[in-house]
């Protein structure tokens, strides 16, 4: 059974190992007969949360950037895959 999944890359470099995780799970899921979403955070406007709780009452965050979108995404998948970058200094 094909499933949604979204694969999410928090990586702000471009060709990071990452990134280059998440686009072979994504070739990989997609050649299994998914339905896949690659998303990269690289060159997004992300604002923080304002504590507002606005959120709740409306079902969507007031601020206007990336975020709502890529929510929205994420709701409607059955799979969600975090690629992020691990730093050993």
């Amino acid at each position: 059974m094909s499933k949604k999944i979204v694969v999410i890359s928090t990586s702000l470099r471009a060709n990071s190992n990452s990134d280059a995780l998440a686009k072979a799970f994504a070739e990989g899921a997609e050649k299994a007969g998914n339905a896949v979403e690659y998303i990269s955070l690289r060159g997004k406007q992300i604002g923080f949360c304002m504590g507002c709780l606005a959120c709740q009452a409306k079902g969507a965050c007031v601020l206007k950037d990336d975020a709502n979108p890529i929510a929205e995404s994420v709701l409607n998948a059955d799979v969600v895959v975090w690629a992020t970058p691990i730093y050993y200094y």
